[in-house]
């Protein structure tokens, strides 16, 4: 196996040759290091395929890039949002584990400063939890649909659910963002007590609470 570092356009590469290999491979590491790995008779192609894949690269250099700072939110000094506003994130060392809001800060207060994803995750449920649950009465009202009962729990992906018994969950993340978009999740899920698929039929009675739901949906990121 032959390794050879190199440079081509905006990124550095490594480029590892390896005699038996019938593929090209590109990989992205989690510290952002290229990796193109190839026979030596297909270093030729192996160039053209890396410049072919330099936007999928960029790509995956961007997500990494994207996780690291999530990872880092809840560091003294990091972004923290709370129904779409930003606030910073202060660490203050205290006797007992508490978060307050003032101004534009979050503080943090904590004697070892040791599970502060743990407490803010729990905070944003509570944060949620007291706006979302006046807001579901109202549009169930509506809507004349009315729920079994409601759930919270943080998801990677999904931003709610609705079950065939009619018990609701909501992300408890949704507390990042603004007003109107979980005014949206919120109809989607009670929606589906009455449908439960994304059919015409579904979107049709989304569309009579919120006309612009596409561009709603467009923007919502957690």
């Amino acid at each position: 196996m032959t390794i050879i570092l190199k440079k081509v356009n905006f990124m550095k590469y490594t480029h590892i040759i390896k005699p038996n290999i019938k593929h090209i491979y590109i990989k992205v590491d989690k510290k952002n290091n290229i990796q193109l790995i190839s026979s030596k008779k297909m270093r030729k192609e192996a160039l053209r395929v890396l410049e072919q894949k330099k936007d999928w690269i960029k790509r995956a250099i961007e997500k990494n890039q994207s996780k690291i700072k999530r990872e880092n939110i809840y560091k003294d000094g990091g972004v923290v949002y709370l129904f779409s506003k930003e606030y910073e994130f202060v660490y203050v060392r205290g006797k007992k584990d508490k978060i307050t809001l003032q101004d534009n800060k979050i503080y943090y207060q904590s004697k070892e400063h040791l599970y502060p994803k743990k407490a803010v995750e729990t905070w944003y449920k509570d944060r949620l939890k007291s706006y979302l649950e006046p807001k579901v009465l109202f549009y169930a009202k509506k809507l004349s649909l009315f729920p079994k009962g409601i759930k919270y729990r943080k998801m990677k992906r999904r931003l709610g659910s609705c079950r065939y018994d009619d018990i609701l969950t909501f992300n408890s993340m949704l507390a990042k963002l603004s007003f109107v978009e979980i005014d949206y999740v919120i109809v989607h899920e009670l929606i589906h007590i009455k449908h439960k698929n994304h059919s015409p039929s579904f979107w049709k009675e989304v569309e009579k609470i919120f006309p612009n739901y596409k561009e709603i949906r467009k923007n919502i990121t957690l």
